[in-house]
């Protein structure tokens, strides 16, 4: 079967395959150490992936390393090339976009 599974299945939420063109919602981890970035939890409302983005905020808040949270829009052919790439650190990589007056650190 072709595509990507996007969802958990727990608590009632549908796990459900979607082809590659199709454009899903995920949590973007910024690594500061490295200099690099991973998406992981494809969802497929931006809903779920701000939910999915406060869990993970709050699995990593008490690391001595701490990643930069953020969700972003991508298609589910990126998302599925680029779980397979370690340590990515391409500029052309989806970013959130910053809301009107944030200030994004670099």
């Amino acid at each position: 079967m072709a595509g990507l599974l996007v969802g958990t299945g727990w608590y009632g939420m549908v796990r459900r395959r979607v082809l590659d063109s199709f454009e899903i919602f995920a949590v973007r981890r910024d690594w500061p150490d490295w200099r690099t970035h991973e998406f992981v939890s494809p969802r497929l409302t931006e809903a779920d992936a701000l939910r999915a983005a406060a869990a993970d905020h709050a699995y990593w808040r008490r690391s001595p390393l701490r990643p930069r949270v953020s969700v972003v829009r991508m298609s589910a052919n990126d998302f599925r090339i680029h779980r397979r790439r370690r340590d990515c650190a391409a500029p052309d990589c989806p970013a959130a976009m910053p809301e009107a007056g944030e200030v994004v650190p670099r």
